[in-house]
């Protein structure tokens, strides 16, 4: 096993949740919380100003392919000249687009903005590697699934708040000042990264090679090539869920509200139950992920999950649609941090963001194909197909994890 540093586990600490963890964990509870004010309720309130399922799919879709390019690109930058940086500049770009929102009333208008935001994912590796630099490996799923409770836990009113302002202003008027809430905390979650987070990658000695330049290229194909195929099958089978998700996260709340007959303050209530309950399980999962191993906790999160979108399209009533939603929450709550870890076990830091990089763009493009395919399913099949397509997405994503994921004997540093 790669030995760490004196200087490093001092940065870690006992706990690995300090310095930029700790900083990461700051901006991401602030930002998030603004964030899902709005996004709880963007499918809504962009088919009350026009748009239709398969419009909606198409922006979803359209947005992440743009995040592909920006997340290979974010990959380079964040192992070439550092992290810091892109993810300095991508959270100041992100505070605009709250304000442009609160302005649109135009669906295809509203349709442009939401690609052209697309355009932050090129901080994406850097968090990542970030994260994964900073933790020490013995602990990374517990220090990954602690990061995730304190960067969300402030989100589990933020539905509520949504879903009152709708109720009391209408769809349009309470969207908008939403909007303006999640301006603020936006500009504030960019200056708790600008003024504290540290850069993990050392300097490097002599003339660096252009951003994408042949040596960069070939030294990331040779790379790829090079990947055990535990790692090349964990990505493919992340981007499978992905898939399965984009299938239906777009339209469970117009599946709820037109088909169910919930309110928008119902559905907010759900959701902030679902983060509730994630902000429960997500440390012990992480514990027993360590304990026990990150790939068996995956399995059965994933074959655990797969059925609950088939209940949820089911119910016929808030509790149904409630309980629904929190075994969807429950039973998958832990594939993705014992995923990250995994991943993060399985790569050598000096490309780690090159590979988070990869791992993004193929979820990218999983997201895109779930969204517009979930949105065609869902307008032209049945609003409950998409449903059932995600469990049979998840199924094949576990036969996959079982036949070639294998936990590493020596973790990476």
């Amino acid at each position: 096993m790669k030995t760490v540093s004196g200087e490093d586990r001092l940065n870690r600490g006992a706990t690995g949740f300090r310095g930029n963890i700790a900083v990461i964990a700051g901006s991401g509870a602030t930002k998030s919380f603004g964030a899902r004010i709005i996004s709880t309720y963007v499918a809504l309130y962009f088919v009350g100003i026009g748009g239709d399922p398969i419009t909606l799919g198409l922006m979803t879709s359209i947005a992440s392919v743009i995040q592909c390019g920006t997340l290979f690109l974010g990959g380079i930058i964040s192992d070439h000249y550092g992290r810091r940086r892109s993810m300095v500049l991508a959270a100041f770009y992100s505070v605009l687009f709250p304000v442009f929102y609160a302005i649109v009333q135009d669906w295809r208008i509203f349709m442009v903005l939401t690609v052209v935001a697309a355009f932050e994912a090129v901080s994406h590796p850097a968090s990542r590697a970030i994260v994964a630099d900073s933790l020490p490996s013995e602990k990374r799923t517990t220090g990954i699934a602690t990061l995730q409770v304190v960067s969300s836990f402030p989100v589990i009113f933020a539905p509520l708040i949504g879903g009152w302002l709708i109720e009391a202003y209408g769809l349009i008027d309470g969207f908008r000042l939403a909007c303006i809430y999640t301006t603020a905390t936006a500009l504030v979650s960019a200056l708790i990264i600008f003024f504290f987070l540290k850069e993990t990658m050392p300097d490097k000695a002599g003339q660096k090679p252009g951003l994408l330049s042949d040596e960069v290229l070939r030294d990331f194909a040779e790379r790829l090539r090079q990947l055990p195929r535990s790692l090349r099958a964990l990505l493919v089978s992340y981007s499978l869920v992905t898939f399965a998700n984009g299938l239906v996260g777009q339209y469970y709340i117009l599946y709820a509200a037109s088909i169910i007959g919930l309110s928008e303050l119902d559905w907010g209530i759900v959701v902030s139950l679902q983060f509730l309950v994630a902000n429960i399980l997500w440390i012990p999962g992480g514990w027993i992920s360590d304990k026990v191993g990150k790939r068996k906790v995956m399995i059965l999160s994933v074959l655990t999950c797969a059925p609950c979108t088939i209940i949820f399209a089911l119910s016929q009533s808030f509790v149904q649609a409630a309980i629904a939603g929190l075994l969807l929450i429950a039973t998958g709550i832990y594939y993705a941090p014992a995923h990250e870890a995994l991943q993060a076990d399985l790569t050598p830091k000096v490309v780690r963001g090159r590979i988070v990089a990869l791992w993004g763009i193929g979820n990218a493009i999983s997201v895109a194909l779930g969204a517009l395919v979930g949105g065609f399913l869902y307008q032209l099949v049945s609003p409950e197909a998409p449903f059932y397509v995600f469990t049979a997405v998840e199924l094949t994503a576990a036969f996959l994890i079982i036949s070639f994921v294998r936990e590493p004997s020596v973790r990476e540093a």
